[in-house]
């Protein structure tokens, strides 16, 4: 038998140009991780093909429940054949940081896949974009 459980946690989906960009306070579980929007959906599918990258915003209790991280680690896995480059992680008065930066490592610490985290907003975009700007000028991204 499946249980479900309620959501935890909050988090808003955008995209800014080649970024997805996440912002929210967890802690966070499987059903938080559902993208039901199908806006943002539509949104998130025309990045596949191209160079593309994650912006994560994160604050209070940033920490996934171990089935998230396990559901997050197959989906990462699965956008860096879609484009996925990097991701740019902001901890931003975080509860538990060093936690909060190993399950991130855990989870989008994929080889070929980019990661840093960052005390501020606006470092993490320019290092993001100049990820992104690479990317771009590689073999496996040119028609």
């Amino acid at each position: 038998m499946v249980r479900r459980f309620s959501m935890h946690g909050s988090l808003s989906v955008s995209v800014e140009g080649r970024m997805l960009v996440l912002s929210g306070s967890g802690p966070w579980n499987s059903e938080s991780l559902q993208l039901t929007d199908a806006g943002i959906m539509q949104q998130v599918q025309a990045l596949y093909g191209s160079p593309w990258g994650v912006l994560g915003l994160f604050s209070g209790e940033a920490v996934y429940v171990p089935e998230a991280i396990q559901k997050l680690q197959k989906q990462v896995s699965h956008e860096l054949t879609l484009g996925r480059v990097a991701t740019a992680v902001v901890l931003n008065n975080v509860q538990a940081p060093r936690l909060s930066q190993y399950q991130f490592e855990l989870i989008y610490g994929s080889q070929g896949h980019a990661v840093e985290f960052f005390d501020q907003e606006a470092p993490a975009r320019q290092w993001l974009l100049s990820q992104i700007t690479t990317a771009q000028s590689e073999s496996r991204f040119q028609a």
